[in-house]
C-alpha cells in the first residue's frame, strides 16, 4: 500500500510552515503562485486544495527567489513542540530518510535466515588433544604418576646398591613408554569419545533450540499478521478506509512524543531528541501517502489526537459515498418538485424538509415560472374585472340617459343591439379561426402583461433599469419564452426588456430554438 511517488503533499501548508502567508499564496493559470510569481503547478486538486509530492515542491522550494525576503510569521510564546522542532533545524542537517522495515517483513526475513541455517550440512567434526581440557588433565595426571613411579623404581635400585645405572635407566624409560603407550591406546581414544557425545549433543541441542525459535517466530508473525493485515483489512470492510499498520504506530508515536515534550519538566535536549523521532515518524506517514501535517510540530498534542486520520477509503468505501451521495440528490429533487424550492442534498433527509420550509430557500425554475404565471394571471384578472366594471358603468349610464332622452322603449332597443354586435363579432372570430385551420385561440398574458411583469421584477431599484449582465438577460430570456407568447411577440418582449436582437440568437442557439417562440 506504500508509495513513495502521490500527489499527496499539501502545498499551501508546507508554504505556510515555510513562513509563506496566505496573502502571499495565490493560484493563476494552473499555477500555485508565491507574491504574483508562478512556483509549482500541482499534480491534483483535492477538495479545493492543491497537491504535489514533496520532492517536487522541495525542488521548487530551491528553485524559487522571492521579490523580497519571506516575513517568517512571529509568535510570542512557542508551543514545546515548536520550540524543540526550531531547535532541531537549527543544529542539525537533513540526511536522506530511509523507510523503516515492516515488523511482519523482520520476522519472516529473520525465519527465513534461521530455515537456511537449519538446512546446512553439520560441520565435519574435528578433535585437537591439544586443546582438549578433558585429555590434558588426563595427560598431567599419567605424568605425575610416571614420576612418582621412576622415583619409586630408582629408590628401590639404590636400597640394592644399583644407583644411577644403565639398569635404572632402562627400567625408567621402559616405565615412561609403557604410561605413553597407555595414554596413546587408551585415554586418548577415550578423550576423543567424548569430545564426538560432546559435538553431537551440542549439535542436537543447536538444532532445537532453533526448531524452538523458528516455531516462536512463526507463533510471533502470525500475530503480527493478525494485527498488522487481518484486522485492517476487516475493519476496511466494515468502515470503508484502511489504515496500514505502520501509518497506525507512527501515528500513535507522534502523539506519545508530543504529550512527553508537553510534560512539565521536560528539558529543552530532551524535547529536541523528542521532535528528531517524531520527524522521522512523520516522514513514515508521508512515505506511506499519508499528508502529516494534522501532526506537525505546530500542532499540539490535544488537537493532534482530535485529528487521527482514517487512512484511505477503500474502493467499496468510494462506491458508497457515491450511492449516498445520488441518494442524497435523488431525495432532494423529491423535496424540491414538491415543494418548489431548490434545497440542497444532505445527509439528513429530514433537514430537506426545513429547507423547504425556510422562506429564505431560493425558488426552482419551474416554481419562479409558475410565480410569474400566476401574478400575471392575476393581473389580468384585476384588469379584466375593472374593465367589466367600467364598461357596466358605461352602459348603465347610456341606458340611464337614452330612457331620459328617448324613453325605455327606445333604451332596450340599443342593448338588443348592442347584444346583437357582439354576437355578430364572435362568430366572425370563429369563422375566420375556422378558415386558417386554427381550433385554439392564444388566451394567455398579453405582451404588455409580460413586460409589465419583467420590469417589475429585474428593475434595479437604484438605476431604475433592467440590468444588462448575462446572467440577468438569460434569465428574462427563460421567463419570456416560458409564456409561449404567439409567434414574434416573445422576440419583441425581449428587445423592449432590453435583449438585442444577436443576444436572443445566441440564446436561440444555446436552447436549439430555431424560429417562434
Amino acid at each position: 500500500m506504500a508509495t513513495t511517488n502521490k500527489n499527496n503533499f499539501g502545498v499551501r501548508q508546507a508554504l505556510n510552515n515555510k513562513g509563506v502567508k496566505n496573502n502571499q499564496i495565490g493560484y493563476n493559470n494552473g499555477y500555485v503562485t508565491v507574491n504574483g510569481k508562478n512556483f509549482l503547478k500541482p499534480g491534483s486538486i483535492s477538495n479545493g486544495s492543491s497537491m504535489s509530492t514533496q520532492q517536487n515542491f522541495n525542488n521548487a522550494w530551491q528553485g524559487m527567489t522571492p521579490t523580497k525576503p519571506v516575513a517568517v510569521p512571529t509568535v510570542a510564546k512557542a508551543s514545546p513542540m515548536v520550540q524543540a522542532a526550531n531547535n532541531v533545524r537549527n543544529n542539525t542537517t537533513t540526511s536522506t530518510f530511509t523507510p523503516p522495515t515492516p515488523r511482519l517483513e523482520q520476522t519472516l526475513n529473520s525465519l527465513s535466515g534461521l530455515a537456511n541455517t537449519q538446512a546446512s550440512k553439520l560441520p565435519e567434526f574435528k578433535y585437537d588433544p591439544d586443546s582438549d581440557p578433558a585429555y590434558q588433565a588426563a595427560l598431567r595426571e599419567a605424568q605425575a604418576n610416571l614420576g612418582t613411579a621412576q622415583r619409586n623404581t630408582n629408590a628401590g635400585l639404590r636400597a640394592t646398591g644399583q644407583g644411577r645405572s644403565s639398569y635404572s635407566e632402562t627400567l625408567a624409560n621402559q616405565l615412561a613408554n609403557r604410561s605413553m603407550e597407555s595414554i596413546a591406546n587408551t585415554t586418548l581414544p577415550q578423550m576423543m569419545q567424548q569430545a564426538y557425545g560432546r559435538f553431537i549433543d551440542k549439535a542436537n541441542y543447536d538444532q532445537s533450540a532453533a526448531q524452538q525459535q523458528a516455531q516462536q517466530l512463526a507463533n510471533l508473525y502470525g500475530l503480527q499478521y493478525q494485527q498488522d493485515v487481518t484486522k485492517p483489512m476487516s475493519e476496511a470492510q466494515l468502515t470503508g478506509n484502511y489504515m496500514p499498520a505502520e501509518a497506525r504506530q507512527a501515528i500513535n508515536d507522534i502523539l506519545t512524543f508530543k504529550q512527553q515534550a508537553e510534560t512539565k519538566g521536560t528539558t529543552a535536549q530532551q524535547r529536541a531528541d523528542l521532535s528528531v523521532q517524531a520527524d522521522n515518524r512523520r516522514k513514515v506517514l508521508e512515505s506511506l501517502g499519508i499528508n502529516s501535517a494534522a501532526y506537525g510540530a505546530n500542532v499540539n498534542a490535544n488537537n493532534a489526537s482530535q485529528n487521527a486520520s482514517t487512512g484511505f477509503r477503500t474502493l467499496q468505501g468510494q462506491q458508497q459515498d457515491l450511492q449516498r451521495k445520488e441518494s442524497n440528490l435523488n431525495a432532494a429533487n423529491v423535496v424540491s418538485q414538491m415543494t418548489g424550492r431548490a434545497v440542497t442534498p444532505q445527509d439528513d433527509w429530514q433537514g430537506l424538509q426545513r429547507q423547504a420550509a425556510n422562506p429564505n430557500t431560493p425558488l426552482t425554475l419551474q416554481a419562479q415560472q409558475q410565480q410569474i404565471t400566476n401574478s400575471l394571471a392575476a393581473r389580468q384578472q384585476q384588469f379584466n374585472e375593472g374593465q367589466q366594471g367600467w364598461e357596466n358603468q358605461f352602459n348603465q349610464a347610456k341606458f340611464d340617459e337614452d330612457v331620459r332622452q328617448f324613453g325605455m322603449n327606445y333604451a332596450i332597443d340599443q342593448q338588443r343591439a348592442a347584444i346583437q354586435q357582439d354576437g355578430n363579432t364572435i362568430d366572425w372570430l370563429k369563422y375566420g379561426d375556422s378558415l386558417n385551420g386554427t381550433t385554439d385561440k392564444y388566451s394567455g398574458a398579453t405582451i404588455n402583461q409580460v413586460i409589465d411583469g419583467i420590469r417589475q421584477q429585474y428593475t434595479d431599484p437604484t438605476t431604475k433599469k433592467i440590468p444588462t449582465d448575462e446572467k440577468t438577460q438569460e434569465m428574462i430570456y427563460q421567463q419570456v419564452v416560458a409564456m409561449n407568447l404567439p409567434d414574434g411577440q416573445d422576440d419583441q418582449a425581449m428587445l423592449m426588456s432590453g435583449l438585442t436582437n444577436d443576444t436572443i440568437k445566441n440564446f436561440d442557439k444555446k436552447y436549439g430554438i430555431t424560429s417562434g417562440n
